[in-house]
């Protein structure tokens, strides 16, 4: 009897874990196998903290200013967790967050197709922090000079420096 009862939970279990998994497949219209493999891929890696690249398109805000106000108020990290991820002293990361909130009120928007920016990139302070993000944007994710200026609502001009110092720096 208590295996009849374990065997009826079991099937509920699984039904509503198969409810679950079409709703995902027709909601982002993708392939069971490419959710398979998207599950297979978060399994193996480690938990990084990634920010949206749209972010980066308010210009009333600096690079840090966007990405402390968006990691404080989206994934609510303190001060010292901030600085601790992106290699800088708690105290610019609390003026830092403080300017951008006098800035901008509101909440940073998320466009649903950005591109999904890892946070380590910045951790490197010989580069700025454009120097960085446009580094990554060129070289990891292969967007031209045109591209990232449209993502990052600069120059082509500006986007073109920042990559040619990132590259100098790099060779240092």
């Amino acid at each position: 009897m208590k295996e009849e009862t374990l065997a009826k939970e079991l099937d509920k279990e699984i039904d509503a874990i198969n409810t679950f998994v079409q709703t995902i497949l027709e909601k982002n219209d993708i392939s069971f196998s490419k959710l398979v493999e998207i599950l297979r891929q978060k399994r193996g890696e480690k938990t990084t903290v990634k920010v949206p690249c749209c972010i980066f398109k308010e210009r009333s805000l600096g690079i840090l200013e966007a990405l402390t106000k968006y990691i404080k108020e989206e994934l609510d990290l303190g001060y010292n967790e901030i600085a601790s991820l992106l290699n800088r002293d708690n105290r610019v990361i609390w003026r830092t967050y403080s300017n951008a909130g006098k800035k901008l009120k509101k909440r940073l928007a998320v466009d649903k197709k950005t591109i999904w920016i890892p946070i380590s990139i910045f951790t490197d302070k010989k580069l700025g922090l454009l120097e960085s993000l446009t580094k990554y944007l060129r070289e990891d994710i292969e967007m031209t000079n045109y591209q990232i200026a449209s993502a990052l609502n600069r120059d082509n001009r500006t986007i073109w420096t920042s990559y040619s110092r990132a590259k100098k720096k790099s060779n240092e």
